[in-house]
């Protein structure tokens, strides 16, 4: 059985600087309290995935946005299985989507349910790949989730975001590396780090690493073996030479 602060992620389009496993657990039992008032449930299957969605049928504004989530999970959701998930055949087939007037957060996921800020989302309706974020924590299903690993559970998470989409031109990897950033700020910056470790140091280091962190095998030792170089002496190589090619395919 999966321990308590294992069974969500609090994440975030806007990438914030830190998170302590003691702020996902509070974060997890605020939203377990939250209501949906007048909901509304819509149920959408395609090829063997079904995606619920739950939401204010009378919010015109998030009714405007919904079909972009269930477009985009039906799009992203099998890739992400195929490419993320440890054993495609126990896989998850299905999604819940709800949309909370009463989450101050931005998303978060958890036991295949994925939750989302209404007051977010219809503020800022181009975010939708946010979902995407989302979508690969559910897939990933990693059984642990602390202050050891929070950083690169969210940053291969944001590293998919930028590697699958969609990009709208608003929501970027950094351009640089700040002098207070750290391989385990989480997040864009982590997913740089990332992107850089794969186009320098080994093409294949995030689906590893993935799968080490669902087999409970991964540790800080992991960066070593994969690439021969320690983690701080891969971040020092990295801030001295931080030249990374992107590519934004935008709408």
């Amino acid at each position: 059985m999966r321990k308590k602060i294992a069974a969500s992620f609090i994440c975030a389009s806007l990438a914030f600087s830190s998170f302590t496993a003691v702020q996902h657990a509070f974060a997890e039992d605020s939203a377990a309290t939250s209501t949906i008032q007048q909901s509304d449930s819509q149920f959408f299957e395609k090829r063997g995935y079904e995606l619920e969605v739950i939401s204010d049928a009378n919010n015109a504004d998030l009714q405007a946005v919904i079909p972009d989530f269930v477009e985009l999970y039906f799009k992203m959701f099998p890739k992400l299985v195929k490419d993320y998930a440890a054993d495609r055949k126990t896989a998850p087939t299905k999604v819940t989507l709800k949309f909370d007037p009463t989450y101050d957060g931005v998303a978060y996921a958890s036991n295949g349910t994925i939750v989302v800020s209404v007051d977010y989302i219809v503020s800022r309706p181009y975010d939708v790949a946010l979902f995407t974020h989302e979508l690969s924590h559910i897939v990933q299903a990693y059984p642990r989730y602390d202050n050891s690993n929070w950083w690169l559970v969210e940053g291969i998470s944001d590293y998919i975001r930028y590697a699958y989409g969609p990009h709208d031109g608003r929501w970027m990897l950094p351009e640089e590396v700040k002098e207070t950033d750290r391989y385990d700020s989480g997040y864009r910056v982590t997913a740089r780090f990332l992107l850089w470790l794969e186009q320098h140091k080994n093409k294949t280091i995030v689906d590893q690493l993935n799968a080490q962190l669902q087999q409970k095998t991964y540790d800080l030792n992991s960066f070593k073996t994969l690439t021969g170089k320690s983690i701080e002496e891969l971040w020092q190589e990295y801030k001295e030479n931080p030249e990374v090619k992107v590519k934004y395919k935008i709408k």
